[in-house]
């Protein structure tokens, strides 16, 4: 393959994947939003860590006393 060849097909195969993945983040980001707004209308979602999620770690008891 010729060398402007190819690189033509690499800048279009480039463009492709970045319309792609401009598509799939807009659409991901309206699907956020549409959920927002509807969580907003309802009730009100609590925040929560992760590690609140997972429950705290038990205290360690001393072992010599």
């Amino acid at each position: 393959m010729r060398p402007e060849a190819r690189s033509a097909a690499r800048a279009a195969a480039i463009k492709e994947g970045k319309e792609k993945k401009a598509a799939a983040e807009s659409k991901k980001k309206a699907e956020k939003a549409k959920s927002a707004a509807s969580a907003a209308k309802g009730q009100t979602q609590r925040i929560q860590s992760k590690q609140g999620a997972k429950g705290s770690a038990p205290k360690v008891q001393a072992k010599t006393r």
